[in-house]
């Protein structure tokens, strides 16, 4: 398309939404099932949805599209100056950005990952602040004895505190939690651009939406819980939780340690019902399910990135119980999903393509191992 007709641009990305919608109907299928069940919920409970909530993440997508879109126009521009310098510069970037975005299916891809994901995200979002509402926290006590058993008759953050409890690798830790949302937008959507489909690609995006409502709602309804740090809120006797907030408190003067005054702002809009985030859920933690399928995501690409999410995934597993987010269990558990989650998708990845591909390839692709 050298001179980039727009209507040669709409054909092109008309054919391949047309011919990448088989390969997102997983994915088409899960939101519909999970927007029925939302439903349910929200009629049972006598709930409403709260779209100002809901909000939150199409404007968190916006400003990540942005961003991204200002890295790969930036990527363009190094490349046009460093092969020659152009004389039209910004027409020349306009037309790399363009033919960058109609590049193989990733029309298509795009399109369908964002009509199945933005609602996916809306639901979450919107469902989250009213888990409490369903179900009042009723599993703290317990996670804090589980979190006993797992430290040899203390909390597990005491364990971890003379190896772990100085400022610097605390400011880390907040960084790293910060950073989290980067990650995982960031390889949502690498994976939603893709300009190819392929059998990981899909692994990912079903496993990435069954984290999101299995973990973030079914399970954190079910296992309703707030928390170490509003442990004292919420359960009657000692807290064990409270040296820890201390530390962070004192910590926090001298240091950046955001954790607090998001905590803070958490309660707060638990207690008023407002607030600009809102939702409180602990177990399982969805930090560590999403950092989870990050390192299993990475480690199907190539090693370097494995390693990569890796370390990242056990800094955030380390930082969800040294900030007082969460319980260990909590990381435990978030990370056994975010597994299982993974062998599922894959399943289900692998007997849609069986499917689509007929008889003469069901029996091998059925048979394929998927948990690699």
């Amino acid at each position: 398309m050298s001179d980039l007709d727009s209507r040669q641009i709409a054909a092109a990305c008309a054919i391949s939404i047309r011919r990448t919608f088989a390969d997102h109907v997983p994915l088409y299928a899960c939101a519909t099932l999970f927007a029925c069940i939302t439903a349910v919920v929200l009629v049972r409970y006598h709930l409403s949805f709260p779209l100002i909530s809901a909000l939150f993440f199409l404007n968190m997508i916006g400003q990540a599209s942005l961003l991204v879109g200002a890295i790969v126009a930036f990527k363009h521009l190094v490349l046009m100056y460093w092969q020659a310098r152009p004389e039209n510069p910004l027409t020349m970037l306009c037309r790399r950005m363009i033919r960058s975005a109609i590049y193989g299916d990733r029309p298509g891809n795009l399109v369908h990952g964002f009509v199945t994901f933005m609602p996916l995200m809306m639901i979450f979002a919107a469902l989250k602040i009213d888990i409490v509402k369903i179900h009042p926290f009723a599993w703290d006590a317990t996670f804090m004895r589980a979190d006993q058993i797992i430290g040899f008759g203390t909390p597990y953050w005491q364990r971890l505190q003379p190896v772990l409890g100085y400022p610097l690798l605390t400011a880390i830790f907040g960084f790293a939690y910060a950073a989290w949302f980067c990650a995982m937008f960031g390889c949502l959507f690498w994976q939603l651009s893709r300009p190819r489909t392929d059998p990981l690609r899909s692994q990912f995006l079903l496993a990435f939406a069954f984290a999101w409502f299995l973990s973030g709602f079914v399970i954190a309804t079910v296992f309703s819980s707030a928390g170490p740090c509003f442990y004292s809120h919420i359960a009657p006797g000692p807290d064990p939780y409270a040296p820890l907030l201390q530390y962070l408190r004192h910590t926090s003067a001298h240091w950046p340690i955001w954790t607090l005054d998001a905590q803070d702002m958490l309660w707060k809009s638990y207690v008023t019902g407002k607030g600009d985030i809102q939702g409180i859920s602990a177990m399982p933690s969805m930090h560590l399910t999403i950092a989870a399928l990050l390192a299993l995501l990475g480690w199907r690409t190539n090693r370097y990135m494995g390693i990569g999410f890796t370390a990242f995934a056990t800094t955030i597993f380390l930082g969800s119980i040294m900030l007082g987010w969460h319980y260990s269990v909590d990381g435990i558990a978030g990370v056994a999903l975010a597994i299982g989650f993974w062998f599922v998708a894959g399943r289900i990845t692998a007997a849609w393509a069986a499917y689509r591909a007929g008889p003469a390839r069901t029996a091998p692709l059925l048979g394929a191992a998927v948990l690699e």
